[in-house]
């Protein structure tokens, strides 16, 4: 039977059947089903080895086609990933063309799977500056759009991210793939939201609020100092907790036409641009 197979492969890799017990782990972690509670998460792609490894986080296992990982058919380049990859994982498993199309949930399936441990961030591990932008993802529920902010929030040159009222677990696939790696590369912060607020506050945080009801302009804020920009959830908006806050800057950003408001996604890319351009004097 193919899930018995051990067989050594390409690097020392063991060579792993179609159905064995580690390509339907893979398989259920992809998909959504499997692991997520130990830490654990997923990415489809060599486009993660050189970021996993910069950062040294822990590499548990790495899947990939024993067809396309052959002399002539795999770039040089390619290789040298691979072969990094293996040697920094604790399991590594050679898999057939077929193998890779059960383990990924779209067409046209990747050629590696990487599974890994999501790092965890402390507040006290948060290096300050006089200026920084953060993101605050206050209760957010789509997975694609948490990793699409935290991408943004990266490609702004933000600091950190922190998540409140969390309903969407970090090492969601979607939330991984629509991050580019940002989810596991930028520090992010899971705590309640008090003591979130007391975290930013004791810092001297200003609190953004991205708000349907404000008047201000999100172009008029200044950008100076250490900023926290609260994006709500899809449906309801930000917690009534942050509006209690005397000091919290209400901005909107201005509709134009017949709708009433962005998607968060793009709503939290359009401030954390605005704001990290203007601390780094690139824009006025």
């Amino acid at each position: 039977m193919d899930h018995e197979m051990n067989t050594e492969g390409i690097f020392g890799a063991r060579v792993a059947g179609i159905g064995s017990p580690e390509v339907k782990a893979a398989r259920d972690m992809l998909s959504g089903r499997g692991r997520g509670d130990d830490g654990l998460f997923i990415c489809e792609g060599l486009w993660a080895a050189g970021k996993l490894l910069s950062r040294g986080i822990r590499i548990k296992s790495v899947f990939f086609d024993s067809e396309h990982f052959v002399p002539g058919s795999a770039e040089d380049g390619e290789f040298g990933q691979l072969r990094a990859l293996v040697s920094a994982a604790e399991e590594a498993y050679a898999v057939s063309p077929k193998a890779c199309s059960r383990i990924s949930d779209r067409d046209g399936a990747d050629v590696c799977f990487i599974t890994a441990e999501m790092p965890r961030t402390a507040p006290e591990e948060i290096k300050l500056s006089d200026n920084m932008l953060a993101m605050v993802l206050d209760g957010q529920e789509q997975p694609g759009n948490i990793g699409a902010i935290l991408r943004s929030l990266d490609a702004a040159g933000g600091s950190f991210a922190a998540v409140t009222n969390r309903r969407v677990k970090l090492t969601h696939p979607r939330l991984i793939r629509a991050s580019l790696g940002s989810a596991f590369m930028m520090p992010v912060l899971d705590m309640p939201i008090g003591d979130l607020i007391d975290w930013l506050s004791a810092n001297s945080f200003r609190i953004v609020l991205t708000d349907l009801s404000a008047t201000r302009n999100f172009c008029d804020i200044s950008p100076n100092g250490r900023i926290a920009v609260v994006a709500g959830n899809e449906h309801t908006g930000i917690s009534p907790r942050w509006r209690e806050l005397p000091s919290a800057e209400p901005v909107i950003i201005p509709m134009l036409g017949s709708v009433e408001s962005l998607n968060v996604g793009f709503a939290s890319t359009l401030v954390a641009y605005n704001i990290g351009l203007r601390q780094r004097g690139l824009m006025r």
